[in-house]
Order: C-alpha cells, then sequence, then structure tokens
C-alpha cells in the first residue's frame, strides 16, 4: 500500500513537472512571439518615420530653394527696375538740356527737307511749348529765315513742355519729338541691352 501511494506520488510530481515545463515553454513561445512582434512593429515605425523625415526634408528644401528663386527674380526686377529708372531720369535730364531751341531749329529744318524731298510741297507746322516757341522762331530768323518763309509754320502749344510735334499741313504725316517721346524710344532701345548687363551680373 506505501508503495503504491509513494508511486501515486511520484507519479503526479513527474505529471506536475511535466504540465509545469509544457506551461513554461508555452509562455516562453508566447512571449518570443510577443516580442518579435513588438520588434517587427518598431522596426516598421522607424522606418516609416525615416522614409517621412526624408520626404519633409525633401519638400523642406525644394520650399528653400523655390523661395531663393523667387528672392532671385524679385531682385533682379527690381535692380532692373532701378536700373531703368535711373537711366530713364538721366535720359530726362539730358534731354532737358539737349533740346535748346538752335537744335530744334536744326531738326525742323532736317524735317522740312525731308518733307520736301517727299513731295510735301505744302509745308510743315511745327509746334513746340510755349516757352520754346518764341525762342525757335527767333532762332529760324536769325539763321534760317529763308527756310521759315519757305513753309515751316511755327505754333506754340500749352500741353508741350518739352520738344515738339511736326506735321505736313496737309495732316497726313506727324511726328512726335517730345521730350517724353524721345526719352521713352531711349528706354525702349536700352531695355534688352539693360536685360543683358542684370542677366550676366546674376551669373
Amino acid at each position: 500500500m506505501a508503495e503504491e501511494l509513494q508511486h501515486l506520488i511520484e507519479r503526479i510530481r513527474k505529471e506536475g513537472v511535466e504540465s509545469g515545463e509544457k506551461a513554461a515553454e508555452s509562455l516562453v513561445a508566447e512571449a518570443k512571439q510577443k516580442a518579435a512582434k513588438i520588434a517587427a512593429d518598431a522596426q516598421k515605425q522607424a522606418k516609416d518615420l525615416v522614409a517621412q523625415a526624408e520626404t519633409d526634408a525633401a519638400a523642406f528644401a525644394e520650399r528653400g530653394r523655390a523661395t531663393l528663386r523667387q528672392a532671385a527674380r524679385d531682385l533682379l526686377i527690381s535692380i532692373h527696375s532701378s536700373v531703368s529708372d535711373v537711366v530713364g531720369g538721366i535720359a530726362n535730364a539730358k534731354l532737358d538740356q539737349a533740346l535748346t531751341p538752335d537744335l530744334m531749329a536744326q531738326m525742323l529744318l532736317k524735317l522740312a527737307e525731308a518733307y520736301a524731298r517727299d513731295g510735301g510741297a505744302g509745308g510743315m507746322v511745327a509746334m513746340l511749348g510755349e516757352a520754346d516757341a518764341a525762342a525757335v522762331k527767333a532762332a529760324f530768323a536769325k539763321e534760317y529765315q529763308n527756310k521759315l518763309a519757305a513753309g515751316i509754320q511755327i505754333e506754340s502749344r500749352k500741353e508741350i513742355f518739352k520738344g515738339f510735334h511736326a506735321a505736313k499741313k496737309d495732316g497726313q504725316v506727324f511726328h512726335d519729338f517730345t521730350k517724353e517721346a524721345i526719352a521713352e524710344s531711349l528706354a525702349n532701345f536700352l531695355r534688352p541691352e539693360l536685360a543683358q548687363i542684370v542677366k550676366k551680373a546674376a551669373e
């Protein structure tokens, strides 16, 4: 009887140990599985974070480059505009000095001769600012009196400040030689050159 009891105890103990070992093995396997899943999830999250960081960095860099490009364009436009303003100011100042009564009288004489060669026998009308009309008439009277008598009619206009308008008396041809028109023509001529200068300076 004692032997049977001892045998039963041994069997129970053995089964308990085996059962405990199996349970422990199962727990260890489950823990390993969970740990592997956690590690895989962490690795995926890390990769996602790195990829997002790279995307954000690339987008930030591109925005920075775009901002720099826009700033450079704005600067070039500002420089071009400033240079154009300076050139325009110089042109206006120089034209004020250059368009003397004597020079305008010479210009009108050349125009009258050109009109005559093209069959403009009817003569020419020259319209000048009130301040210049009398002075140009005086210059003609002094140097080109016969030309004035030959058909160059000089009139004054309040709306003209410097320079003149010239036209055939029949109205078929009209030329604008006011300071503003000459300055605009000079600016249009110089703009491509200024653009090249600014472009080269930016290279």
